[in-house]
């Protein structure tokens, strides 16, 4: 039974990600020297395709049963625990929205990375500081120069301008 869901999840992304393509394409493309409105989204819906594709391909071969046994089940404890973070994962992505506009781009990508990160268990805050400020970095330049989307700077607006 689990590996119909996952055989239905990954079908379901499948459909998705095709029809996300189609919308894609139906803007201009452009190149990579100089993209379009388009280029973006279709790169997004293209590794959506592959990645649900892979996923069914996998979940179609593989012969072994997907349904943990009762030895395996997760405890309830740690259950818990897993749904408490993605709550948390929820929060902070509602405060990243709320503060995106006053303090900017940079800054709440930077907080949201960080807390994204501490959620998930890496308890060093250098090492999470340094892994929120590479990514935001590459956000900065993929998004802001590369494809000039407009996005909020915010308190850094007179700096990086």
């Amino acid at each position: 039974m689990n590996n119909l869901y996952q055989n239905l999840f990954a079908g379901i992304f499948l459909a998705v990600g095709i029809g996300y393509e189609v919308m894609a394409l139906s803007m201009p493309v452009g190149g990579f020297g100089s993209p379009g409105p388009g280029l973006f989204p279709m790169l997004v819906g293209a590794a959506l395709i592959l990645t649900a594709a892979a996923c069914l391909v996998q979940n179609l071969v593989s012969t072994k049963p997907a349904a943990a046994s009762i030895d395996q089940a997760a405890p309830p404890e740690k259950a818990a625990i897993e749904h408490g973070k993605a709550w948390l994962l929820v929060a902070a992505l509602i405060l990243y929205v709320v503060a995106l506009k006053p303090i900017g781009f940079p800054v709440a990508l930077t907080l949201l990375l960080m807390a994204s990160v501490r959620i998930f268990g890496y308890r060093n805050w250098l090492r999470n500081l340094a892994i929120s400020l590479l990514m935001t970095t590459i956000a900065y330049v993929v998004f802001i120069v590369w494809l000039k989307v407009p996005l909020p700077l915010g308190i850094l607006a007179e700096l990086l301008n």
